[in-house]
């Protein structure tokens, strides 16, 4: 029941994630589609544009799964769940903006096929947040979770936008593609610094 929770919390949640009926079988039952191949792998350092939108991706990435992860901690589970959905709720243009722009980065033609675990396998992120969390303890996380959430750091859209403004005399914008059709429940964010949601 709790794996049907968290696929419906995700899926509800997700501007990437497609409208519909939730299935009679939980996510993990689903079939696994095939994987696209990129056209580049990891961070691309050299060009800031792409670079900020990775990091935002991985955030937004390991934030979904904490939030999942959230569901397995009954007393922090409601508050946890409560403000990644209020968070989402503000962010989720922006999130579906970065990954468009990251789907046509990786996969240039086929970027309309991508979907969310496409991206994160391109960006190598793992497959479990607890090993992302370290020495922290999922209960510590779940407490945090509704006053990190808050920090700046979150803001996707002030983040995107002051990026946006920063390089619109130096680079040209990411090219449009269409948002990816699915939000994964595995991968904890790697990012070029190990950094965490606290």
């Amino acid at each position: 029941m709790k794996r049907l929770a968290a696929w419906l919390l995700l899926a509800s949640l997700s501007g990437s994630a497609v409208a519909q009926d939730p299935p009679a079988a939980t996510a993990a039952d689903a079939p696994v589609a095939a994987a696209l191949t990129p056209l580049h792998t990891g961070y691309a350092f050299e060009q800031p544009e792409i670079l900020v939108r990775q990091r935002l991706f991985g955030l937004a990435h390991g934030l979904s799964l904490l939030a999942a992860a959230c569901l397995d901690v009954a007393e922090q589970s409601g508050s946890a769940q409560e403000a990644y959905a209020a968070w989402h709720v503000r962010q989720a243009e922006t999130i579906s903006t970065v990954a468009s722009d990251l789907a046509r980065y990786y996969f240039a033609d086929r970027a309309g096929d991508a979907v969310w675990t496409d991206i994160s396998r391109a960006l190598a992120l793992k497959e479990d947040i607890r090993e992302a969390l370290g020495d922290v303890r999922l209960d510590e996380a779940c407490a945090t979770l509704p006053t990190a959430i808050r920090r700046p750091r979150y803001e996707f859209d002030k983040l995107l936008a002051a990026s946006r403004a920063g390089a619109a005399d130096t680079a040209p914008a990411v090219a449009a593609a269409p948002a990816p059709t699915s939000h994964p429940a595995a991968a904890a964010p790697r990012e070029p610094r190990n950094e965490r949601t606290q």
